[in-house]
């Protein structure tokens, strides 16, 4: 099949994904990401409780903590929004991708979430003790530095490599896909499979990515928001 998946991240992680390749390292767990973010979650739970940014989202952080799913009314419609980080997800479509890349500020949704509590605590508290095995990246530098949004492309992933991102068999949806090509003009599929994700069940091996630089212009939510892609 030549169908192509994309995973958005930062320049952070390019160094890794390069050498390593896609998912060989899950910096969740590897860097204790989730471990610093429900240390951080408990800090929060004690002393940010009437900040207002903090309780914007106090939810979908308990969710990423316990990692479970989040159930939220959008538009009058209930949806589950996946909150499982065992392992690396590729999105079907592009431009979900680069949205993600460009809103997650530092190309992972848990070290995002973790530097956000991080800057809600210090900016209510003033400094706080983290335990060393904790924090083996250091936290506080890395929420002082800027990275940029990248789109890593991977070709042809076969049904064995991946299962849905709520951790059922991948042939029903990749199926459902090769439907929607038949039977669906450009721009309904183009928006139908934006929010078709993956879970990556096994490392995809550096040779067979290709890596961008995604070069944007306002954000996703902004009516002037355009990007290209610059491969790197």
């Amino acid at each position: 099949m030549n169908d192509k998946f994309y995973h958005g991240t930062s320049s952070y992680f390019l160094d890794s994904i390069r050498e390593k390749g896609l998912g060989t390292i899950n910096p969740n767990f590897e860097f204790k990401f989730l471990d610093l973010l429900h240390f951080l979650f408990s800090l929060a739970e004690t002393n940010l409780l009437s900040d207002k940014e903090y309780l914007k989202v106090r939810s979908s952080t308990k969710a990423m903590v316990f990692q479970e799913p989040l159930i939220l009314e959008v538009s009058g419609t209930k949806q589950i929004f996946n909150f499982r980080h065992k392992n690396i997800y590729a999105s079907y479509g592009e431009t979900r991708a680069v949205v993600y890349a460009v809103n997650t500020e530092f190309g992972s949704e848990i070290l995002s979430r973790v530097v956000l509590i991080y800057r809600l605590l210090t900016n209510r508290i003033g400094s706080i003790e983290i335990p060393l095995d904790l924090d083996l990246c250091d936290i506080d530098t890395i929420s002082r530095k800027k990275f940029e949004p990248i789109l890593v492309r991977v070709d042809n992933l076969n049904h064995e490599e991946l299962c849905s991102e709520f951790g059922e068999p991948s042939e029903v949806s990749l199926k459902k896909i090769q439907q929607m090509k038949k039977t669906l003009d450009y721009k309904s599929f183009h928006d139908k499979v934006q929010f078709i994700n993956f879970e990556l069940l096994k490392p995809i091996e550096s040779n067979r990515l290709r890596i961008y630089k995604v070069i944007h212009i306002g954000l996703p939510n902004e009516p002037n928001f355009s990007w290209k892609l610059v491969e790197i």
